[in-house]
């Protein structure tokens, strides 16, 4: 919930006046409320939406003193136990918010209050006696937190664009941002899209005062506490599981406000909706996005997961020419360019109607796929391993050919995965195996970077994987990866774009350490992914959802985005007019592209083409919304507030 945003300068006095600009640019984020508070060294500025203690949480908060205050973004699920733990120690409270506990745990154990909270959130602290600022973010980046450091002055907000509307700098691209962007289809943090902006990775906590700053990562996903203990394996692994995250659905069912679910059809959302209307209680409303007229279009399923739960289901309809028209709107919120961004922008016409019904909360099933293993590569990649294991290495072409056939990869693609497994040894020996996104990855870069006018740096480095299993170390990747720059900025972004908060269950702080203890064969077993998700969803959900494959929610892009509904919008964007106008990318290049795309579909060609096309328009489209006077007074309380 809400939007965070402060200026603090460990040496010289703050101005608290570019706050108003701040907290307006950012009020999509937080619409019920709004309060800022100043010192001589620090401003700090607040957009709430009302979601605990509704009448009397507002921030920012403090202790006693008054020397200490907070900022949260987010909801922190154990702040009642918290609360009667701090209240034991002598602690005072103003109010039942779950805010309130933030500046109290920092009294008693100083940055280390991080390891306490069980919650989803962006914190900032400051601590006025030693003239210090706190940051911190939850343990896998389910809500962000952005900052700038120029001197001794920090600015940091919930969104870039709250601090370029500070003035404390200008939206000039990152060359390593946009590095990033044509490799990982995302930036990789602590970059951004934007120079000197940083995103505090997931799992930090930063310290900041006269002596400069100090990042601290306080989590790391698949670190187990005991590396010797045996993993679990059979129904001790799947009960464990399933009373996880059971918990982890109950604790995210609001007290105060209605909620809701982002249901797809899939197992993931589905499994939500089982476990909130069957054991938790709560039948809550489930909302879908019906894709008009395509062949991704998931209707049918999440009617039956509705109607075999008793709960009512509303539908959010959309189409190719909607999406076009929502593009531009879901760059801005996104403030950085997405390889597909495209896949994202029904979620605005959902999270709308959500709010239309009444809705603050909804919860929806991202995660999941990156903590169980539940992408059509994993198993691929399994495959691959008994081929070695078995010293069939020379069926590895044969072999994939027909499996990525049977998974509906395009034509060719077959080719491109045994190029990169024979030149990409240095990833494999790391993560036992390549990570299955680098075969998509080196493809997309393959095709857009070359287009590139200027020289870039080599896309940014990530950090070596736990010594756990071959799949845990690849899942690893997920988790630094696209997790926290694409899934979850997603339902972030995008509900928060109409103040809604969307929750995630599978990345509960209880569900990730138990999954860090899954045996892999629970995770992926005989070819069924996810399989202990299944197993714990079996006697809930209807056997046609339980066991129907993975099927990613997308658009089409080429007949969408590139052409028919689009093809105004890719002659904006990607003509070598346009691409002349922006002066990132080479002209006949571009149009090249873009033609190759729409001209040559369902080859793998056609197919790299389409994802090279959508992010230069993307990227377009970002440049577009952070140019020119989009952060002048007048502009901030206009169309973007």
């Amino acid at each position: 919930m809400c939007a965070v945003c402060g200026i603090v300068d460990f040496e010289a006095p703050v101005d608290p006046g570019p706050l108003a600009a701040m907290c307006a640019v950012l009020r999509h984020r937080g619409p019920d409320d709004h309060a800022s508070w100043h010192d001589r060294h620090a401003a700090l500025g607040f957009q709430r939406l009302s979601i605990v203690d509704v009448r009397h949480g507002a921030q920012p908060t403090a202790d006693e003193s008054g020397s200490i205050r907070a900022l949260l973004n987010g909801e922190i699920y154990n702040h009642k136990a918290l609360r009667r733990s701090l209240a034991a120690r002598g602690h005072r409270f103003r109010s039942d918010s779950d805010a309130e506990v933030v500046p109290h745990l920092y009294e008693e154990y100083g940055d280390g209050f991080v390891e306490h909270l069980d919650g989803d959130f962006g914190i900032a602290i400051w601590d006025a006696l030693r003239r210090r600022l706190t940051l911190a973010r939850d343990r896998v980046g389910v809500k962000p937190l952005f900052y700038h450091l120029r001197g001794t002055r920090l600015t940091f907000a919930s969104e870039i664009k709250g601090i370029f509307a500070s003035g404390a700098c200008t939206p000039d691209i990152d060359p390593q941002g946009l590095s990033d962007c044509l490799f990982y289809g995302h930036t990789i943090a602590p970059g951004t899209f934007w120079r000197d902006v940083r995103d505090l990775e997931p799992g930090t906590v930063l310290t900041a005062d006269r002596d400069g700053i100090r990042a601290r990562r306080y989590f790391r996903v698949f670190e187990r506490e005991d590396p010797d203990a045996p993993l679990l394996t059979g129904h001790a692994a799947i009960e464990a599981f399933d009373e996880r995250f059971t918990a982890a659905v109950a604790k995210r069912v609001p007290d105060e406000v209605a909620a809701g679910i982002a249901l797809s059809g899939g197992l993931d959302s589905s499994a939500i909706a089982a476990v909130a209307a069957r054991r938790c209680d709560a039948p809550l409303t489930t909302l879908s996005v019906r894709l008009s007229g395509a062949i991704h279009d998931e209707t049918e399923m999440s009617r039956l997961v509705a109607r075999s739960l008793g709960v009512p289901n509303v539908e959010a309809e959309t189409t190719g020419a909607r999406v076009c028209e929502l593009l531009p709107k879901s760059m801005w919120h996104f403030e950085s360019p997405f390889w597909y961004g495209g896949v994202a922008s029904p979620f605005l016409d959902l999270t709308a109607l959500a709010r239309d019904q009444g809705l603050k909360v909804a919860m929806s099933g991202d995660g999941s796929d990156e903590l169980l293993a539940g992408y059509d590569f994993y198993r691929l990649m399994r495959l691959s391993s008994r081929l070695t294991d078995l010293r069939l290495d020379a069926l590895r072409p044969l072999v994939w050919r027909q499996a990525t056939k049977w998974i509906g990869a395009p034509s060719g693609i077959d080719r491109h995965l045994v190029e990169i497994s024979s030149r990409s040894r240095s990833d494999a020996e790391r993560y036992g195996q390549m990570p299955p996104w680098v075969y998509l990855w080196s493809a997309l870069s393959g095709t857009a970077r070359p287009a590139v006018l200027a020289d870039l740096p080599e896309p940014s480095a990530l950090p070596r994987p736990p010594e756990h299993s071959t799949l845990h170390r690849q899942m690893h990747f997920e988790f630094h990866t696209r997790l926290p720059h694409w899934v979850l900025p997603i339902s972030d972004r995008l509900g928060m774009a109409h103040g809604l908060e969307v929750r995630v269950p599978f990345l509960d702080r209880d569900v990730l350490d138990v999954c860090a203890e899954l045996h892999p064969r629970m995770l992926l077993r005989l070819g069924t992914e996810k399989y202990v998700l299944k197993r714990a969803m079996a006697d809930l959900l209807p056997k046609r959802i339980v066991r129907r494959r993975k099927k990613p929610f997308m658009t089409p892009i080429a007949p969408w985005y590139l052409s028919g509904p689009g093809a105004q919008l890719a002659a904006d964007h990607l003509s070598r007019a346009a691409a002349r106008r922006y002066g990132l990318f080479d002209p006949a290049a571009t149009e090249r592209i873009w033609r190759t795309a729409v001209d040559r579909p369902g080859t793998w060609d056609g197919v790299t083409a389409e994802w090279a096309a959508m992010a230069i328009l993307c990227t377009h489209l970002v440049v577009d919304q952070f140019s020119g006077d989009r952060f002048t007074a007048d502009a901030i309380t206009g169309a973007h507030a």
